[in-house]
């Protein structure tokens, strides 16, 4: 897979701070001792074997779980505090695109944004260039439950986009789609990372990971390796496919 050439940063500017972060579910462990940041104009990767704790992490910066140990903050503040009281600051995209099969994307993108207080004009005013960019012109007034499922997922993503958010968490979200529409989508989200926002993106896909994050985080209860994408360059034989057995053997 080919993407976009990944822009070189300099400084930081934390989105993300976790510190020690844990989760469980009664007596099993989801994640422990998790310590990440990720700065703005930063997209990460994370990959890690089924059971490891990918979305969870996830779930966790989204504010839509509560960590048992340790802190999450985005923005500098408390995620899970954040959800309830700031909206959008995050968006997030996940493998299945949650539309209304009955209202056309123009409308699920009106019905969407009019939870958080934008107008329809305002909704039509950014979502457009957004359906431009991604090449949805034919469907945007097509009912969503025609519509191909690559092309559902753009509008998943351009709904995520609508309050502007600081951070974009994707949890596999090209699961269902064909080749050309995943490497359309991880175009688009790695040229929102460009623009500067912070994007987290887990995948299991290690091609799809070294082509278009920054970093990549193997995930398995806790963070077991951080590759940058100069260290994987063979994502289906060698040095990233040893560590990634190392991984999942490491349950």
């Amino acid at each position: 897979m080919t993407a976009p050439k990944k822009k070189k940063r300099e400084g930081s500017n934390p989105v993300v701070v976790m510190e020690g972060a844990g989760k469980t579910f009664g007596a099993r462990v989801a994640l422990a001792g998790i310590d990440l940041t990720v700065n703005a104009g930063e997209m990460v990767g994370v990959v890690g074997p089924n059971g490891g704790g990918k979305s969870t992490l996830l779930l966790l910066m989204a504010g839509l779980l509560r960590p048992t140990s340790g802190r999450v903050r985005v923005c500098g503040v408390d995620a899970f505090a954040l959800s309830l009281t700031v909206a959008g600051t995050v968006g997030l995209v996940t493998a299945r695109p949650g539309l209304y099969p009955l209202l056309t994307g123009r409308e699920n993108l009106h019905h969407f944004g009019g939870l958080f207080g934008l107008s329809e004009p305002e909704v039509d005013a950014k979502a457009e260039p957004l359906a431009r960019a991604l090449d949805l012109a034919t469907g945007f007034d097509v009912r969503a439950g025609q519509l191909s499922t690559g092309t559902q997922q753009k509008l998943s993503l351009i709904r995520a986009l609508l309050l502007a958010p600081k951070l974009l968490l994707f949890d596999e979200p090209t699961a269902n789609l064909d080749p050309l529409a995943a490497r359309a989508l991880y175009a688009e989200v790695r040229k929102r990372a460009d623009d500067g926002l912070a994007c987290v993106l887990v995948t299991h896909d290690l091609s799809a990971a070294e082509a278009v994050c920054d970093r990549v985080l193997l995930v398995n209860q806790t963070i077991k390796r951080e590759l940058t994408f100069t260290e994987h360059r063979a994502p289906l034989t060698g040095p990233t496919l040893e560590v990634w057995q190392e991984t999942v053997g490491g349950r």
